[in-house]
């Protein structure tokens, strides 16, 4: 993407710079004069064809308000060679945070870069350029998502960082995309097996404390929480190693939350002043290239212009974070923001209780979501469930949209005008279905329902937009890397999960969290505590061991996975299956911790999510890897439909898979 030509003078506010290879300005000029600290260490964002964002933070030893740091940027580690140097100014304002968009550098091409101050140097940074756009290379990068730092230790940072220092540089990572929930606004006392948290987060400045929980609530806070989760040396050295390409989820201001309403309480609660904060402190410490890119809607931060007590639009305003990169000739990433623009969950979390039903049908949330365009823009009046006198929640209202209408438009049209085979959509939340078959459990009257409304399952009326206007612009090789809800997952997508005869258009990968509590985890307490009717879809017990039969539930079905709880047989279980109400998922592991690895070639995409052992425990070397399920994808036509691989497993395998055979490899 072309980078535009501002000035420095008008980037200065925002303590970002720009500085141009070959500049060495700072040895005709004062360089630093006080001794500086670099605590939350170096990274680097946003990797262009000819330039590349830098950032640290630069505290000054003795107190100061302000102090200046020098940059500098080297093809060598050891900077024999200087390609930049310059020194710029940050202040506490900023929190001493500094963003350097260094431009006309060479493409596809290795840099090394520190900060330095009086008599004192940060670490050393790694970055690459990108391919220029027509360039021919394979693109090799991670993607993870939900790195909670109170509930597990950092050690799937630390086993990418080891195998990828084991690789040849042709196979080493190029990039890491992070997909959001960097940081929790929450913090806990206890996990949801109601043990203490591994490592405590130190209290927040200011923030609320409940009884459950506390919560971050000013800038300081949030502040708080980048600088203590970037203390940790594995999540450091991630970022000094690979540029970083970030969008954001739900965490970066607060649970669920929507626009600027949070959802802590019974009803939402817009709290203006609180998104702004959370969208000030992401800009200070997730470095990322928004202002420098030429007609695109990205932005840098911008305090708003009136008080945002009661303003909705200035808060979300303030940033802009949704932006299209180009890696090269085969692909282009596109990130959404799938929070600032959203309309409401469609339902109440307690509506479907209230009709009778055990979970939000499939029948309740599309007419609840499509609203006024539901049956061809005849919703009923009412819904057909209790008495059949209850009022239909979506009438005479717009349908739902989980990324509003100027967001969409621009996503449909990058990913129908790319010029490359693939176009990977970087999307904080998963799009696989998260659908119940419990119409197929005997004897009930149970109707298919939905997991979870918070994801792209609480939005079918959108998200089938979408999928039907890439299959009318016979639009190919599109593949979406999400997170959120703390599981693998892999599948194929239709503009219809209700429909049998449609085609798959697209693709999901879901990658579990860096630490965050696995989904399995949260099911097992609701499943032994609160719901013993619906534990037997979501585990069996027997002599003490636990088995998810949640992943079974998903892939195979709630007949398939009632009748394993009751037998422990695993194949006449599997005979009952699939669940035609998940059409072509091909994974998922609701256990897992860990992260994913991808490869796109002119023909194929590889992708390989790996599923740590136990990180509750501090370590001294990298934990090891229980197991990886590889895929593999080839690039479709128009006339044909992705058709992704079966998982093939590595060291092991995820209930119900089998593990491999080893005397077979």
């Amino acid at each position: 993407m072309p980078i535009s030509r501002r000035t420095v003078l008008g980037l200065l506010s925002s303590s970002t710079f720009l500085l141009t290879a070959g500049s060495l300005g700072a040895s005709s000029s004062p360089g630093p004069t006080l001794a500086l600290r670099f605590p939350q260490g170096v990274a680097s964002a946003d990797p262009q064809p000819t330039a590349v964002m830098l950032w640290t933070r630069a505290v000054p030893e003795a107190t100061a308000d302000e102090t200046s740091v020098q940059v500098q940027l080297s093809l060598d580690s050891d900077f024999s060679t200087l390609v930049a140097q310059e020194t710029v100014a940050t202040s506490r304002e900023h929190d001493f945070t500094i963003r350097i968009l260094v431009r006309e550098l060479n493409p596809d091409t290795r840099y090394y870069y520190r900060f330095v101050g009086a008599n004192s140097t940060s670490r050393i940074g790694r970055t690459r350029t990108a391919p220029a756009p027509g360039q021919e290379r394979n693109v090799n990068m991670a993607f993870v998502s939900c790195q909670s730092y109170e509930q597990a230790y950092y050690g799937s940072w630390a086993r990418m960082l080891a195998d990828d220092k084991a690789k040849s540089d042709s196979e080493q990572i190029d990039f890491v995309l992070h997909l959001g929930d960097f940081i929790y606004e929450r913090s806990w006392p206890k996990l949801a097996n109601d043990m203490p948290v591994p490592r405590p987060l130190p209290p927040f400045p200011d923030g609320v404390q409940q009884d459950e929980y506390s919560y971050a609530l000013t800038l300081a806070d949030y502040r708080h929480l980048y600088k203590t989760y970037l203390s940790d040396p594995n999540l450091q050295e991630a970022r000094a190693r690979w540029p970083f390409i970030c969008t954001w989820d739900d965490h970066e201001f607060s649970n669920d939350s929507y626009q600027v309403y949070t959802t802590y309480r019974e009803s939402p609660v817009a709290e203006s002043e609180r998104k702004v904060a959370a969208n000030r402190a992401w800009f200070e410490f997730i470095p990322a290239v928004l202002d420098e890119l030429e007609e695109q809607p990205a932005h840098n931060f911008r305090k708003p212009s009136t008080n945002v007590t009661s303003s909705n639009d200035g808060a979300i305003e303030s940033l802009c974070i949704y932006r299209q990169l180009n890696w090269g000739k085969y692909l282009d990433i596109l990130l959404t923001d799938s929070r600032s623009y959203r309309s409401p969950a469609c339902l109440p979390d307690d509506f479907a209780e209230s009709l009778g039903l055990v979970m939000s049908s499939v029948q309740l949330v599309e007419m609840a979501d499509a609203g006024d365009e539901y049956n061809n823009g005849n919703p009923p009046a009412t819904l057909p469930y209790a008495d059949g006198n209850t009022p239909n929640p979506g009438k005479g209202r717009a349908p739902g949209s989980l990324l509003g209408e100027s967001q969409r438009d621009w996503l449909l049209q990058g990913l129908s005008s790319a010029e490359v085979p693939w176009k990977l959509w970087a999307n904080a939340l998963p799009m696989i279905p998260m659908r119940l078959d419990l119409s197929t459990l005997p004897f009930t009257d149970y109707e298919d329902g939905i997991f979870h409304l918070d994801a792209w399952a609480g939005y079918p009326h959108e998200l089938g937009l979408i999928m039907k206007q890439l299959q009318a612009e016979e639009v190919t090789g599109v593949v979406s890397f999400s997170g959120d809800h703390h599981m693998h997952g892999a599948g194929a997508l239709r503009h219809n999960a209700n429909d049998t005869e449609a085609k798959p258009v697209a693709v999901d990968f879901s990658v579990a969290g860096i630490s965050s509590q696995p989904m399995f985890e949260e099911l097992y307490k609701v499943g032994s505590q609160s719901h013993p009717d619906f534990a037997a879809l979501v585990y069996r017990l027997e002599e003490g061991e636990v088995t998810p039969t949640w992943n079974m539930t998903m892939l195979d079905g709630a007949l398939a996975s009632f009748a394993y709880s009751q037998t422990g047989l695993r194949a006449p279980a599997r005979w009952l299956g699939p669940n035609g109400a998940n059409p072509d998922l091909k994974y998922l592991d609701s256990t897992a911790n860990g992260y994913g690895l991808a490869q796109f070639s002119a023909e194929h995409l590889k992708v390989s999510m790996v599923t740590m052992e136990s990180l509750l425990s501090p370590f001294e070397s990298a934990p090891q890897i229980k197991h990886i399920a590889h895929f593999e994808l080839p690039i479709w036509s128009a006339a044909n439909s992705p058709e992704l691989s079966e998982p093939v497993f590595e060291g092991g395998a995820s209930f119900p898979f089998t593990p491999p055979d080893p005397a077979a490899t």
